[in-house]
């Protein structure tokens, strides 16, 4: 939409951002008919534009006008003007739509209105503004929306319950929107985590539960996994989690992931040493038709081991723990030892662990 609407108006400068109002951080620019190289000179600039502040200070459901806020003629005596605005048509005031605005950060399409520019034609471009705003919103509004069920993932349920330990799905500020089975009685019967009456992951103690929410926030505003993290003193050993964001930012538009990242959900793993799962040699046997010997290897894959590893264990050489593995996984169907490992894994997650 903005290029052809610079296409028509050729002399007219028009921008698209999304940036942190008071810094010179651009998550996505876009820039028309602003002269070669703009978008890169942009990103050089040292100095405080002083355009984008006024997205906070603004009523979005009307065209900005940054004259409202501040005169062209302090506009003028700003360091940015000397840096960027002289050099490309002498830009010296904007109309603007706000299209969305976060904390800091804000989107906007502006039209950069040059310092000859007729009242005439300023007028004209008020208006072709005035009609462009509910569009442009509502189509912002639009992908952001999208953008958002797409962070979600599909089947939650369904995947939840295919990993062999407690999990829940939680938002940045706690609140807990899908968990598996393991978790539902985790949080049942632990005495260091539990979910509140607003269906929030909390804490017994207050230690655990600034722990609980640094974890959230770091993994939120990283997209890094977080952990292990113990949930009793250092050096007790016993209970730990894990967070991590189900999907990283980088993955999503730059446009739009600055307004999507508080509201990411993260993977949260409880782990509880004292029942940690075991294998079950019947289970894999019955379900796979595997002999012993194939049911032992294909356990200690399923606990992490390497191939050669799970050989010294069972004492056996590595060429026979590769031919059991090759028999096991021709016997299952299974297309490596990876997919293999996987089913093993979801098999004995969803009928539970037997003697050892």
């Amino acid at each position: 939409m903005l290029s052809d609407l610079a296409t028509l108006y050729p002399d007219l400068p028009i921008s698209y951002q999304a940036q942190c109002v008071y810094e010179n951080r651009h998550y996505d620019c876009a820039m028309f008919n602003h002269g070669e190289g703009a978008e890169f000179e942009l990103s050089r600039a040292v100095s405080a534009n002083p355009f984008p502040p006024i997205a906070l200070q603004c009523d979005p459901s009307d065209v900005v006008y940054t004259g409202d806020f501040i005169s062209t003629s302090d506009v003028e005596k700003t360091d940015f003007y000397h840096e960027f605005l002289k050099d490309h048509g002498e830009i010296n005031r904007a109309f603007g739509v706000i299209m969305h605005r976060h904390g800091r950060d804000s989107a906007f399409v502006a039209a950069n209105l040059p310092r000859t520019m007729t009242l005439r034609e300023e007028e004209h471009v008020r208006h072709l503004f005035s009609f462009l705003r509910p569009h442009l919103q509502n189509a912002f509004s639009l992908l952001l929306e999208l953008a958002k069920r797409d962070c979600v993932p599909a089947n939650t349920g369904f995947w939840l319950n295919q990993i062999p330990t407690a999990a829940l799905l939680v938002l940045p500020d706690g609140k807990v929107t899908h968990f598996n089975g393991q978790a539902e009685t985790f949080l049942r019967t632990s005495q260091l985590i539990y979910t509140d009456r607003t269906v929030r992951l909390a804490a017994r103690t207050q230690g655990l539960q600034n722990q609980l929410h640094a974890a959230l926030k770091k993994a939120s505003a990283t997209s890094l996994p977080v952990g292990p993290i113990p949930m009793q003193a250092t050096g007790n050993g016993g209970p730990f989690f894990f967070v991590m964001p189900v999907r990283h930012k980088d993955q999503i538009h730059p446009g739009l992931s600055p307004f999507l990242t508080p509201a990411m959900p993260l993977l949260v793993t409880l782990f509880d040493p004292a029942d940690a799962p075991r294998p079950s040699q019947k289970i894999l046997s019955a379900a796979f038709g595997l002999t012993e010997r194939e049911c032992l290897v294909i356990q200690q894959l399923i606990l992490g081991f390497s191939l050669k590893e799970a050989a010294d264990t069972l004492q056996i050489s590595y060429n026979t723990a590769r031919n059991h593995l090759a028999s096991a996984t021709s016997k299952t169907g299974a297309r490596s030892q990876a997919d293999i490992v996987r089913r093993g894994t979801q098999l004995l997650a969803k009928l539970g662990d037997g003697p050892p």
